[in-house]
């Protein structure tokens, strides 16, 4: 509805210029956030304490990993999350609006259905003059009735929708309620309450969910003297299961044909499939596939942001996005990647991992990130020149292997008995990395890169970092150093780092193929285009290192592979692509589709199908050992199919590790309908030396990098570091909408080794409603 704030002004002048800012939000928010209405007055005016500034060296022998990690965030570890919800904030704001000569201003503010209490917020200013005031309004139906409804459901989950209606201000007599459902939400309930004057009832209503999408449920209340209200309720659907995707290959001979139907998803819930088939005249090196499951990656530490938006920076080379459909959108999805990244940097122009400051991003990862942002401003992408500058500062001194660094970048590697890492390796491949990056910028210096080159590259393992100071040197003109970097890194293919989790013989051997195409006739491209197909393995098996130098390597291939001829249905296509790609609804499949090849050399067909399988996977534990169980505020086991709305449970996660090496991991733990999360516990609140917490019964909760509660899940990074080393996570949960809903299980995977995970068993839970 539509209301009109009225603001009067006093003590203005005449013909004085005034300009106001109005805000209208929900109080509650206010109040859990603590929020204070603005006090220009105050803020400017006001009398300040005088500031203490301290300076210490304690940085210098303090481990800056150790400090406390943020314990809630904003969509950091990704994730698709929900895109609707059936609850609705308000949080209005209109302005800067000029006030009349009469100091007084009416603004409009168009207020979405919502019963509760606002609080609007005015600021005022001329040229001399500040105010500001704030007052509540409260904004409700004569006869409020507010439906209380999951956050989401599950495929065949069955919800009471609790009804509260109020008969605050309306006539007495019969009022009527009807809910229907729409989309895959199903519900048809009428019902009848008798309402006095301030009387008040409640109703429960059955609403069921079928397949995964978005639906609805509209609510209409009619009563006496034409008292009539209707809302509507957005609420997703979304599997309980995480998704998966099988990717298969198989090769066309000239004027043969591929057939697909609806076999391809029949295992799949209807709904949450996608289905693409793509085309390449390179055997096992199919871009089509790489750049879907990059594209649809949870997760969002630094190295997977970039290793996921660096080759769309190249997607016209890769197939384009024709085929890829709405949800496909390149340059939106790769400026949210440049802006996260660089709400990472710190003053020092380093870049966290998962947040500013955080220290655990390697400098290796550091110049990987700003070799992104250097290409991605060079396509156009909005890239601060400021904050450019301080990554190429911070890039300079990494650069400089003869002297400490005091940057916040991890400069030292892990040593131990399953790793051949030494601190010095990370020092020399981050320094040639950061060399490259500074080469490519028209910012180093060509003495530092012959040093490298001379002193220190055959002290050097890595062969990327070899092909690095090749490249860089190619760039700054010295064509006989740069080709003897290449010929050392060629020849070091094949090395293997068992304490770099990034580092893979593939990722190497793809990261040197694409660095020496940028080198204008380099002898050896064709001998190392051999080695890298033979090592190629299937998109499944790959991690976003792996995935990210396989496109860019790719990208340089594709571009002297030429064209593919295809029939689709018998149909030549029209298309002027290497690697074309076709997107297929369950419409498309359910009449078949038959894509043919017309040219005269044999072409490789990858069929990819993504979708959340229909059946629970069972419990599984592939290099990680996953338990997870449900329990009472004071330590009671809980029984799932016992629990009734508003109680508050436990869910206590333990996860270890069957090697001896680093796994850095996320665990994920997706929430049944009708829970929500009330509160992530600390290591402060279970059992620890000294004072143990309330929770002590868990024993000692563990310290993640970063973990998120979300509107249907839980998500944390941690690192495990050998098989006697376990972490317990715990969360608390409010049982809030009665009904029967799947329970699903907790996932842990190794973000670098594909395959490494652990998965606990999917169960049932019921909530009975209150009494």
């Amino acid at each position: 509805q539509k209301i009109t704030a009225p603001v009067k002004i006093g003590g203005a002048a005449r013909g004085e210029a005034i300009m106001l800012t109005i805000a209208a939000v929900d109080e509650g928010i206010l109040r859990l956030t603590k929020f204070e209405s603005p006090d220009p007055a105050a803020y400017y005016y006001g009398k300040k304490r005088l500031g203490v500034d301290v300076r210490d060296d304690y940085g210098r022998i303090l481990d800056a990993n150790l400090g406390p990690a943020a314990r809630f965030g904003g969509d950091q570890l990704g994730g698709e999350g929900l895109t609707v919800v059936p609850v609705k904030s308000i949080a209005l704001f209109e302005g800067p609006v000029k006030v009349g000569a009469d100091g007084a201003v009416n603004v409009p503010l168009d207020v979405p259905d919502f019963n509760g209490e606002l609080r609007l917020m005015a600021v005022a200013w001329s040229a001399d003059k500040l105010g500001a005031a704030s007052k509540p309004m409260t904004v409700r139906d004569p006869v409020p009735a507010l439906l209380s409804l999951p956050r989401f459901l599950g495929p065949d989950d069955k919800a009471q929708a609790t009804l509260l209606i109020d008969n605050v201000d309306g006539e007495p007599g019969d009022y009527s309620i009807a809910l229907a459902g729409s989309g895959p939400v199903t519900t048809t309930a009428t019902d009848k309450r008798a309402l006095a004057k301030a009387a008040q009832a409640t109703a429960l209503f059955p609403v069921t969910a079928g397949a995964v999408g978005v639906g609805s449920v509209d609510l209409s209340v009619t009563g006496p003297g034409g008292f009539k209200v209707s809302r509507n309720y957005p609420i997703e659907v979304r599997t309980p299961y995480f998704p998966v995707t099988e990717v298969t290959t198989r090769q066309l001979l000239p004027g043969e044909t591929l057939s697909l139907d609806r076999s391809l998803v029949a295992n799949y819930v209807p709904g949450s499939t996608a289905v693409n088939v793509s085309f390449s005249r390179l055997r096992g090196v199919d871009p089509g596939p790489l750049i879907d499951s990059l594209y649809r990656y949870p997760y969002g530490c630094s190295e997977q942001l970039t290793s996921t938006a660096m080759p769309l920076l190249y997607i016209n080379d890769l197939g384009g996005e024709a085929g890829r459909g709405p949800e496909f959108a390149v340059r939106p999805r790769v400026q949210e990647a440049v802006n996260q990244l660089l709400n990472r940097q710190g003053p020092d122009g380093a870049f966290g991992l998962w947040r500013e400051g955080d220290s655990s991003s390697t400098a290796w990862l550091g110049a990987y990130v700003v070799d992104f942002l250097y290409r991605a401003k060079g396509e156009g992408y909005g890239v601060p020149d400021e904050a450019m500058n301080k990554a190429y500062d911070a890039l300079a001194q990494i650069a400089r292997v003869d002297r400490w660094v005091y940057i916040g970048y991890q400069m030292e590697a892990y040593e131990g008995p399953w790793s051949n890492d030494t601190t010095d390796q990370l020092r020399r491949r981050s320094a040639a990395y950061a060399l490259y990056v500074l080469a490519r910028a028209g910012r180093a210096d060509l003495s530092d890169l012959r040093y490298f080159h001379d002193a220190l590259i055959d002290q050097t393992d890595s062969p990327l970092a070899k092909a690095h100071v090749g490249a860089a040197l190619a760039l700054l003109g010295d064509r006989a150093r740069s080709l003897s970097a290449f010929g050392k890194a060629m020849q070091a293919i094949g090395y293997q780092n068992t304490g770099d989790y990034y580092q893979t013989a593939l990722r190497d051997a793809a990261g040197v193929l694409a660095l020496l195409a940028e080198v204008q006739n380099a002898p050896g491209v064709n001998q190392l285009s051999e080695r890298f197909v033979q090592l190629m393995k299937e998109p499944e098996a790959m991690q976003t290192q792996e995935k990210a130098f396989v496109l860019l390597a790719t990208q340089a291939l594709l571009r002297a592979a030429g064209p593919v001829e295809l029939t689709r249905d018998g149909k030549a296509l029209a298309m002027k692509t290497p690697a074309p790609r076709f997107g297929l609804a369950r419409a498309d499949l359910e009449k078949g589709a038959a894509f043919g090849n017309a040219g005269k050399g044999p072409l490789f067909a990858s069929v990819s199908v993504y979708g959340s399988p229909t059946s629970a996977p069972p419990a599984a534990s592939e290099g990680f050992t996953l338990t997870k169980r449900l329990a009472t505020r004071d330590g009671r086991p809980a029984d799932p199919s016992a629990i009734r709305q508003n109680d508050r449970l436990v869910v206590v996660i333990t996860a270890g590790a069957t090697s001896d090496r680093l796994h850095p991991a996320i665990l994920a733990d997706l929430l049944p309908a009708g829970f929500e999360i009330e509160a992530i516990l600390t290591p402060e609140d279970g059992a620890q030396e000294g004072t143990s917490g309330p929770y002590k019964w868990i024993g000692p909760i563990s310290w993640s990098k970063v973990q998120e509660a979300r509107d249907d899940r839980f998500v944390a990074a941690i690192d495990i570091y050998s098989s006697k080393d376990s972490h317990t996570l715990a969360y608390l949960v409010r049982a809030v909408t009665p009904g029967e809903y799947v329970f699903p299980g907790a996932v842990i995977e190794d973000m670098y080794r594909p395959g490494v995970f652990a998965r606990t068993a999917t169960s049932k839970i019921r909530i009975a409603p209150a009494q």
